[in-house]
């Protein structure tokens, strides 16, 4: 399928997946594999489970940003996270987590963290040149978000959508400005002009209500039939079959439960407009296209056009200015200054705080739009990640990863939990197992810098 081929049968297809076929069971073929209408796929409403990765480099200024906690359940957002006040009950902060994986490999810091954080492992050896001098190779495995996508992006147009804002400036393709794996050595680039992004997943959409309840009528239909076949031949298998049949008949039903109520979020999903034609490698035009990246995501995820994405502010070259908030300093060298440059913090802390406020922003978009009882939000974890914990140091030790939003109640929200070294590969075991990703050994990544995952956080 041309990324320009979402037309209405494609993207009614993403409104809950027509594989509704009978599951392989020993009696014969009687048809063709399980639907991706399963369960585990969806919330406890109903709707899409989704996934988000949001990321930014260079880490942040500790004592601007970690909560002051009183206990768990008691903590006072910081300067650096005061735009997230307002969601403060659905976010879990996590003190103490170190990212252990990624130096294990060869690599500098930056490109160790940008290789390892959402993979857990390891860079392959090669000839890319990091800040230090030292040389590394591409990211060793699949990433988090892919894994995920892999679980729970078939039955969408795109399995998953990685958006950049400038994320190859100063520094091409390369492991320095990669965060997305689809398998060892095999690097998703971010798409960093949201025209390119509306093209992709807008250009053919149709939201015309009759075509859609012709579509509708037609899958129910197809799924009187296919529960006409369970009937059939529901006393022509063994039990063990029927228990798959039973298993497969559920997810049917919840699909025209899903269908019913209408898959995504039907109201708020509308052709966007199209993005103003602004050059994305610009740093005057980098808060216009922040926000029309956000805004896609929100309504790509509305749409159930894909249930995975991926936020990459920048990267770890990072030789960027953000002038639009007085900070006229290089970023890369502005997150490396010491405790003694007073101003350089303060334009980092500004940084940290412009950064917040685009992910609450994210945060205030998902929640708006209703599903069930609640919201898309609701139905949603959001990972916000770093490649290092603080710039001047370079350090891989008490990762500031924030946790948000919540997906059929796997994680309790409002929490400022404290561990002692706990390997980041537990955290990424914990949320890939919320999805139904098989964890070979009940680890995410390298095996041995996973301890299962991460406790108290479910």
């Amino acid at each position: 399928m041309s990324t320009r081929d979402i037309t209405r049968r494609t993207f009614l297809r993403g409104l809950g997946g027509t594989t509704i076929a009978l599951p392989l069971v020993s009696a014969g073929p009687l048809g063709a594999r399980a639907g991706t209408a399963s369960g585990k796929n969806e919330s406890r409403d109903g709707y899409p489970k989704r996934f988000i990765v949001f990321f930014h480099p260079n880490g942040v200024i500790p004592e601007a940003w970690w909560p002051d906690r009183q206990s768990e359940t008691e903590f006072t957002l910081n300067q650096s996270l005061q735009p997230l006040q307002s969601f403060k009950d659905r976010l879990v902060f996590m003190e103490g987590v170190h990212m252990k994986s990624p130096g294990a490999g060869p690599g500098g810091p930056h490109q160790q963290g940008m290789g390892g954080v959402l993979t857990g492992r390891p860079l392959q050896e090669g000839q890319m040149v990091g800040n230090d001098g030292s040389l590394a190779g591409w990211g060793d495995g699949i990433s988090i978000d892919q894994a995920i996508a892999n679980e729970i992006g078939e039955s969408t147009p795109f399995e998953s959508l990685h958006l950049g804002v400038r994320g190859d400036a100063h520094g091409g393709s390369r492991v320095r400005t990669r965060i997305s794996y689809a398998g060892s050595a095999q690097p998703v680039p971010p798409q960093n002009n949201p025209r390119d992004v509306f093209e992709q997943l807008f250009s053919d959409f149709r939201t015309n209500s009759e075509a859609h309840e012709t579509i509708r009528d037609q899958r129910a239909s197809v799924l009187d039939t296919v529960q006409s076949q369970f009937e059939r031949i529901e006393d022509r298998v063994s039990a063990s079959d029927r228990a798959k049949l039973q298993r497969h008949l559920q997810r049917v039903r919840d699909l025209e439960r899903r269908l019913q109520q209408g898959v995504g979020s039907k109201e708020a999903c509308q052709q966007p407009d199209p993005p103003a034609d602004r050059n994305p490698n610009s740093e005057d035009t980098m808060p216009e296209i922040m926000q029309a990246q956000l805004d896609l995501a929100v309504m790509a995820l509305a749409c159930d056009l894909t249930r995975v994405a991926t936020i990459q502010v920048s990267n770890s070259v990072n030789h960027i200015r953000y002038p639009w908030i007085d900070s006229t300093g290089d970023g890369h060298a502005l997150s490396h200054a010491g405790p003694s440059n007073t101003e350089a913090h303060r334009e980092w802390k500004r940084r940290d705080r412009w950064h917040a406020k685009q992910f609450a922003y994210l945060l205030e978009e998902l929640d708006s739009i209703p599903e069930g009882d609640g919201t898309m939000l609701d139905n949603t974890v959001l990972l916000w990640v770093m490649e290092i914990a603080k710039g001047n140091t370079h350090s891989h030790q008490d990762m500031p990863f924030v946790l948000a939003g919540n997906v059929a109640d796997q994680f309790e929200t409002g929490r400022h939990l404290q561990y002692s070294g706990q390997s980041h590969n537990d955290l990424l075991a914990a949320i890939a197992r919320a999805y139904g990703v098989e964890l070979p050994h009940d680890t995410f990544g390298d095996r041995r810098f996973g301890n299962g995952p991460i406790a108290d956080l479910t």
